[in-house]
């Protein structure tokens, strides 16, 4: 950290964050008397000129310390506990400081402010509860700091105030499992059945149990209860490594041998772990208990939800339970409203394909339809449009089934099939509670689709999910199930399709050549200059993304606007191949479809040809 020497406009100049035209206008202003009481990085930021990313990067530059993204900290993040117990909380709250992680050598512990003094600088370096580390200063955006530590070192009754403000929800405190006999605090990086070999062996020892166990040395551990430690913290280590690896489905496969533990991260199942057989049914009955299941009854499905909280913030849960062969067959959905960035910006939407949903969305009536297969991503972009158009003089209300994630603002409501209550009952009730907006979570019958349609035509935005392949086929499956082709032609302004590829990690990544079928298989010419300009990557596989060489996804996709040309072969009820062709060749705006999408994606080094093939159908357009 150094003195600063140069002034921070200079420094926004450099960067390129402000224009000269920009700064003389601001230093006019200042001139004229209109903002003379200001000083002229207040007057940029006034006029709109210099953004709070920008206005902490100039910072962090002009005292020589490094820049940190709300990636490292913001709502997506996941910073485990261990690391934020390494600054104490009183510290934390009143400075504004936040640990985000350690140096890559280890030695360093990474702490981000909104601003750095080198009296805080050494207040900070005194309070690290372990005074073999390093302090590396990080500047972050001012109010995304300030949100980041109310969330992080949230008090200790919020999970008794959340238990209040949900009485029919149980929520469980999941601790990180460390183990003590490491010197440095760190996310352990064994897996959950050593907590059931802790039990048992006395040389192994977790946070939570004795060090010594000499009066169990001989227990059976087909002998363990659903209420006993070990099986607790081996369930909580589940779910918080789950967590903390991004996964969105943890899957509990009962076999002859014990259960197998399988995360699903990226789309992709991987086997984590395994559970002997003799702790088999207690970790399924704890499962149960949590999720306020019949635990008495194995012989049919039950469905229950599960709420934890870990390193300040709360994770929603869903769990179904199927009887199979050797037993109960356990999966828990993992729905982490903090992962999910409502940014249509963030989707992996390309210029004009985010330009023309951008355009889309803003209409002030019609219905837009997301497609593609279950995990695709449909609700996510939905909701992201959603939150886009967002605003105090709309009225936006949404009925799912159920509902995912809490849109904050906006009524959600949910349906109920045992109580009768379906989508078509729902949505007529909606429509006199004088909605602008209306998101209905999946067309599934005739009648909802025709409500649904009848409410565009009537001055409504409606947004909705339905399952086909690709966009043009949205309009056959309509008409199939029963649609007037003069209400699709009239209501729908347009259909997107799309998937979910895995995105390259950026800390393994290396070029490769892709050969001349897989290039081929993209509708890629090898001899074409967009070809040899790319940047072809792959992965080789690291820590960072489990050896996978994959870290994240992004959306691959195609968006028809419906213009007068598809509404005509609408009218007409032509096929879904006629269809594609002309929205692919003809009108104002021609479709770019989602093989080319894919290509352009392989291209830019974001995904691989073998990772494009497995989940988008490469058919030739």
């Amino acid at each position: 950290m150094t003195t600063p020497k140069r002034r921070l406009v200079d420094i926004l100049v450099e960067q390129g964050a402000i224009t000269q035209q920009q700064f003389d206008h601001a230093a006019q202003r200042m001139q004229s008397g209109i903002e003379s009481k200001l000083d002229i990085v207040t007057v940029l930021t006034k006029l709109g000129y210099v953004d709070a990313g920008s206005l902490a990067r100039a910072r962090a530059a002009q005292i020589g310390v490094g820049f940190a993204s709300q990636d490292n900290f913001g709502p997506s993040s996941s910073i485990p506990a261990e690391i934020l117990a390494l600054i104490p909380s009183d510290c934390a709250k009143t400075y504004n400081v936040l640990p985000i992680g350690y140096s890559k050598d280890g030695h360093a512990l990474r702490v981000v402010a909104s601003h750095w003094t080198k009296s805080l600088f050494d207040l900070c370096k005194a309070r690290i509860t372990d005074q073999t580390l390093r302090l590396d200063a990080y500047i972050g955006e001012s109010k995304a700091v300030q949100s980041a530590v109310k969330r992080y070192y949230a008090d200790k009754q919020s999970s008794s105030n959340m238990a209040n403000e949900h009485p029919n929800k149980q929520v469980s405190a999941v601790p990180a499992v460390v183990d003590p006999r490491r010197s440095r605090p760190a996310f352990i990086d064994r897996r959950a059945s050593d907590v059931l070999s802790a039990a048992v062996n006395p040389e192994i020892a977790f946070a939570g149990q004795k060090t010594s166990r000499n009066d169990d040395e001989n227990v059976d551990i087909a002998e363990f209860s659903v209420d006993q430690p070990a099986i607790i913290q081996m369930v909580y280590k589940l779910i918080a490594d789950a967590i903390h690896h991004r996964a969105s489905d943890i899957h509990f496969e009962p076999q002859r041998e014990g259960i197998i533990i399988k995360y699903r991260i990226d789309g992709t199942l991987i086997e984590w772990d395994r559970v002997p057989k003799g702790f088999a049914n207690a970790c399924t009955s704890r499962l149960k208990v949590m999720a306020d299941m019949n635990i008495a009854e194995r012989r049919v499905p039950q469905d229950g939800r599960i709420t934890v909280r870990t390193a300040g913030r709360s994770v929603d849960m869903r769990v179904s339970s199927l009887p199979t062969q050797y037993g109960e067959a356990v999966v828990l959905r993992i729905l982490d409203r903090t992962s999910m960035r409502l940014d249509i910006d963030h989707l992996g939407f390309g210029d004009r394909n985010i330009k023309t949903l951008r355009n889309l969305i803003k209409r002030p009536h019609g219905f837009f339809l997301a497609t593609g297969p279950t995990g695709s991503g449909k609700t996510t972009t939905l909701y992201a449009a959603i939150h886009a158009i967002q605003s105090s003089d709309i009225n936006i209300i949404t009925v799912e089934d159920p509902i995912e994630y809490e849109l904050v603002g906006i009524r959600q409501s949910n349906t109920n099939e045992k109580a009768g209550l379906t989508f078509s009952k729902q949505l007529r009730a909606i429509l006199r509670q004088d909605p602008d907006v209306i998101y209905v979570g999946e067309v599934r019958d005739p009648e909802t689709a025709e409500i649904a349609f009848r409410a565009a035509l009537t001055g409504h935005l409606v947004f909705s999910t339905l399952h086909c392949n690709e966009a043009s086929a949205a309009v056959t499956r309509l008409l199939n199930m029963g649609m007037d082709p003069f209400l699709i032609a009239s209501s729908v302004i347009g259909v997107m399709a799309q998937r979910l590829v895995r995105k390259i990690c950026n800390h393994c990544a290396a070029p490769y050549t892709p050969t001349i079928e897989e290039l081929g298989l993209l509708g890629l010419d090898p001899t074409s200059s967009e070809v040899e300009e790319a940047h072809f990557r792959m992965g080789s596989g690291c820590d960072q993304c489990n050896g996978s060489g994959f870290s994240g996804r992004c959306s691959v996709q195609e968006i028809m606007v419906m213009d007068e040309f598809i509404r005509a072969l609408t009218l007409e009820r032509a096929t879904s191949t006629k269809i594609r062709q002309t929205a692919t060749t003809m009108g104002s705006n021609p479709m770019i479809s989602m093989r080319r999408d894919a290509a352009v994606k392989v291209m830019q080094g974001l995904t691989t040809c073998e990772e494009v093939q497995k989940r988008v159908m490469l058919d030739d357009d």
